[in-house]
């Protein structure tokens, strides 16, 4: 055939593009119901391309490229919830309904995007991803090709990786490849239209759940797994390849690492898994978490030369399904009379507080410690409201660049010392202009909370003068023999030190 005909072979390919995106952690109290997605990350339709043209996400990544690739993308819908706790039956159900029907109103396609986390978990559906992928799989015509993205936190299983035919994971913690991701998946898409064959899949699950905090990308020892790992990605037989580090707050049996291999033939696929399997589990005891407790990690960030030195508290991580009320750091600081530190809560009914006090006005009621017992109790705080606005805005680093954030009401109260922001929807230390919209300039602080894992990293640690991560209590401890798991597979590093990992 010649190159011309081919070209208008292939061209204005239709593909469905959908997703959803949760984080579940397990042993967050609080459900994910329909209303969180809605107030989070929500678009359906041609609403789709409009909210996330040009931004660093998945679907801003396959939109960026469609074009050039001769795809022409159909749109689902993208549902992203703040990680918390169970998504709720319903939730799932409208979700997942509401994708199919859209699917089915498409007409017909000739492959599928899907954008997922890999660590959703649903009321009845311990694997809500695999679950998703299957029923559009089920949904696309027979042969269309399906390729998926992955969150770098993905607890994988089998189920998953053969309910599409290529899958694309992030690679990056701080995430920043987002956009990248899913350009990617768009073109493998189009490969696997043009080319009409499948890669072989080699997929090893390891025994093991690392941290958040020990997930580092750029740090040891990921660093150097991750290079090998981008080595064989280089290769010419190699699709695609990733290694998805888990997210250690989901008492799941699938729980763990998981090494992904996509490559020409099987007998290479299996021996490149083998490869990663193997040294990430030689390393395993490499990625015990450094903390320190709570009274000498203020002691610390007090006597340090110069600021702001980050306290990260990761056991309260809002990312990471915490309520991001937790209060002992807090507290810490008050019992120590910190000073030029600054603590950011997540506190409707604070708020409602400040707001009786007015702008100006004299604050004093309790704040934090309301969402469970975990976390702290609530401390009695008095001091002055600064700042007392609703506050929205576009995030302008690199992690969801142009993501549109709803704070929601904000208050901020100037105590002795310690300046608290409070807010009635989660802050996500995922950027510095949270902070900055507030009337906080964070590089004049001494000390500043984060209720982070690693996200913060990527905005603070250029001006940041040193970190000190808090061995708090909390849904996101590093320290994973605070939880008590009921249903995993098996013994599992480094829950039980002697878990084994056999091959095969």
């Amino acid at each position: 055939m010649p190159a011309g005909l081919l070209v208008c072979f292939f061209m204005d390919q239709r593909i469905f593009i959908t997703g959803i995106w949760h984080e579940t952690n397990t042993f967050a109290a609080p459900r994910t119901d329909l209303a969180a997605f809605e107030a989070y990350q929500y678009a359906e339709g041609e609403a789709l391309f409009e909210r996330f043209a040009g931004t660093n996400t998945e679907v801003g990544g396959a939109l960026s490229v469609a074009a050039d690739l001769d795809l022409r993308l159909l749109p689902g819908l993208f549902a992203g919830a703040v990680p918390s706790g169970l998504v709720t039956r319903a939730a799932y159900d409208a979700l997942l309904w509401r994708s199919l029907g859209r699917l089915a109103e498409a007409g017909p396609v000739d492959g599928a995007l899907v954008h997922l986390h890999g660590a959703c978990v649903a009321e009845g559906h311990d694997q809500a991803d695999a679950d998703f992928l299957a029923a559009i799989r089920d949904g696309l015509p027979a042969g269309a090709p399906l390729v998926a993205t992955f969150d770098l936190h993905a607890n994988l299983s089998p189920e998953l990786i053969a309910a599409a035919d290529l899958l694309v994971g992030y690679d990056t913690y701080p995430h920043h490849d987002m956009g990248a991701r899913g350009a990617e998946a768009a073109a493998l898409l189009h490969r696997l239209l043009s080319e009409g064959r499948r890669p072989a899949k080699a997929f090893r699950k390891l025994p093991f759940a690392p941290s958040p905090q020990m997930q580092v990308t750029d740090d040891p020892p990921v660093v150097e797994i991750m290079a090998r790992l981008r080595a064989m990605e280089a290769r010419d037989d190699v699709w695609t390849a990733s290694i998805a580090w888990g997210f250690p707050y989901a008492d799941v049996g699938h729980l763990g690492v998981g090494v992904l291999v996509q490559a020409d033939e099987q007998v290479e696929a299996d021996g490149l898994a083998d490869q990663l399997a193997d040294e990430i589990w030689s390393r395993r005891a490499a990625f015990q978490a450094p903390l320190l407790p709570v009274g000498e990690a203020v002691r610390q960030a007090m006597a340090a030369p110069a600021g702001p030195v980050m306290l990260v508290d990761v056991a309260d991580n809002a990312g990471g399904g915490a309520p991001g009320d937790g209060t002992v750091i807090l507290a810490e600081l008050l019992a120590q009379s910190a000073r030029d530190a600054v603590v950011v809560l997540w506190d409707p009914a604070a708020i409602a507080a400040a707001r009786e006090a007015g702008l100006g006005g004299r604050f004093d009621a309790p704040v934090g410690g309301k969402a469970d017992d975990l976390h702290g109790e609530a401390v009695d705080l008095a001091g002055e409201v600064v700042f007392l606005e609703d506050v929205s805005y576009r995030r302008g680093g690199n992690y969801m660049t142009g993501q549109r954030v709803d704070l929601g009401a904000v208050a901020v109260i100037a105590a002795t010392g310690v300046t608290v922001m409070l807010t009635s929807e989660k802050a996500l230390p995922f950027d510095v202009d949270h902070l900055r919209a507030a009337g906080i300039q964070p590089e004049g602080q001494r000390i500043i909370v984060v209720k982070s894992a690693i996200a913060w990293r990527a905005h603070f640690r250029p001006f940041a003068q040193d970190e000190i991560y808090v061995d708090t209590p909390g849904v996101c401890a590093s320290n994973l023999g605070r939880f008590d798991y009921s249903r995993l597979a098996g013994p599992i590093y480094p829950l039980d030190p002697a878990a084994e990992y056999l091959k095969g």
